[in-house]
């Protein structure tokens, strides 16, 4: 393989590698401080709510009982804050809400 060919493949790989970062950036700006709305597709197919109160425990039991009626989002590994309002995995990282549930819930490690 000659130095140009050389040169090419590595223009060509920071170039990809730059793409996908600003690709990333952007991802992440989107959502940024975006909150879950209770009709979003996901949302609703996780019977996700702002206030677990709302919960049908008919058709989601894991949130039923004295254990369920612990699951909150604040108390979830998949919340990444402490706040009132903070990002959860689940939603791409877009805020839910503390006092909230949804099926994904797990209790933090």
């Amino acid at each position: 393989m000659d130095s140009k060919q050389n040169n090419t493949r590595r223009r060509f790989l920071k170039a990809g590698c730059g793409a996908l970062a600003g690709l990333a950036a952007i991802n992440i700006k989107v959502y940024a401080g975006e909150k879950v709305p209770e009709d979003d597709p996901t949302a609703m197919a996780l019977g996700y709510k702002e206030d677990a109160n709302a919960v049908d425990t008919g058709k989601y039991p894991k949130r039923a009982g004295e254990d369920g009626a612990k699951q909150f989002c604040n108390n979830c590994a998949l919340y990444a804050g402490d706040g009132e309002w903070a990002p959860c995995s689940i939603f791409q990282n877009r805020l839910v809400a503390g006092p909230g549930w949804c099926n994904a819930w797990v209790p933090k490690g």
